[in-house]
């Protein structure tokens, strides 16, 4: 009886460590399952997954005809220095340096794009003339594009936009694919498949108080003109004075740097009209004003400047 009560607890010991062993097996088994589908999932494992970025936009490609239309609209030019903020396969920048001679840099935040966007500069061979980075498009350097291609989403790009007016050049176009950028209207849109374009000319910031001296007709007599100026985005108003007389202002546009100001009044009961053309930097306008008056015109140098302290920011 002794003999037959060991070999039954030793059957049952067996017994104990089997179901332990096959649940030990079970559980690895399932966990690495786990691991596998994750894997299967993001395409990254262990210590890769967790260095993985997170993305502000889902990678979604621009087709070709989009990215065309895209250049067409920023008449990008062999001397452009193009920017793709989340460049994704880089065949916006890519295609602007292949098909119209500029040069192009390209940001993303997932190392697969700009891996897969290297790989594309590399088979077109521009690699020459385009560069890709793994970064944060808020945290890169954007001074120096003259082009600045989009496609984000519109809270992304409504948090973009104040850089875009603080850090590019006056003149600098930008074009989004499908999204706006809130209340800056666009200079013009245009559409393919469907899919809306968007294109805008970064102003120059004309607001406050500019003065100049324009003559006065006869002699060497010169009037003084001050005109007040107020901005929102890259439209503009204002209102012009000459010695202190009120002088209507009847249109007023500004394109990128570029500033045409036409005032309107009335000498000795004959309409007199002034176009005002010129270029604005910092503080300082240069061009020329015509006075058509009477059938005849009266052309001079324009140059007008402005008082540093009445600027405010376009884009706070």
């Amino acid at each position: 009886m002794v003999v037959r009560r060991n070999m039954g607890a030793n059957r049952v010991r067996v017994t104990l460590t089997a179901v332990l062993v096959c649940l030990m097996v079970s559980s690895s088994v399932l966990y690495a399952m786990s691991e596998k589908d994750q894997e299967a999932a993001t395409g990254l494992s262990g210590p890769e997954a967790e260095k993985k970025p997170k993305l502000d936009v889902p990678y979604e490609p621009t087709t070709p005809e989009i990215a065309q239309e895209m250049l067409r609209m920023a008449d990008v030019r062999k001397n452009d220095l193009v920017y793709d903020l989340g460049c994704g396969d880089g065949r916006i920048v890519i295609m602007a340096v292949k098909e119209r001679g500029a040069r192009g840099i390209g940001v993303d935040l997932d190392p697969e794009r700009i891996k897969e966007s290297k790989e594309n500069a590399r088979e077109a061979g521009v690699t020459d003339r385009v560069s890709f980075f793994q970064q944060d498009l808020f945290k890169t350097d954007i001074k120096s594009a003259t082009v600045v291609m989009l496609y984000l989403w519109p809270e992304v790009n409504l948090r973009l936009r104040p850089r875009l007016f603080t850090e590019l050049k006056p003149g600098t176009r930008v074009v989004s694919h499908s999204h706006t950028m809130g209340d800056w209207k666009p200079d013009k849109t245009s559409e393919v498949s469907n899919h809306r374009l968007y294109f805008w000319v970064i102003p120059e910031n004309l607001t406050g108080t500019w003065t100049w001296s324009m003559p006065a007709g006869k002699g060497n007599r010169t009037r003084v003109a001050v005109v007040r100026i107020s901005q929102q985005f890259q439209e503009v108003k204002g209102s012009l004075t000459i010695d202190n007389a009120d002088t209507p202002l009847v249109s007023a546009t500004l394109t990128g740097s570029k500033v045409r100001l036409i005032a309107e009044s009335e000498v000795d009961g004959r309409k007199v009209t002034t176009e005002f053309t010129g270029r604005a930097k910092g503080d300082a306008i240069m061009g020329s004003m015509v006075r058509y008056e009477g059938g005849r015109k009266h052309k001079a140098p324009w140059r007008a400047k402005r008082d540093p302290a009445t600027k405010v920011a376009l884009d706070k």
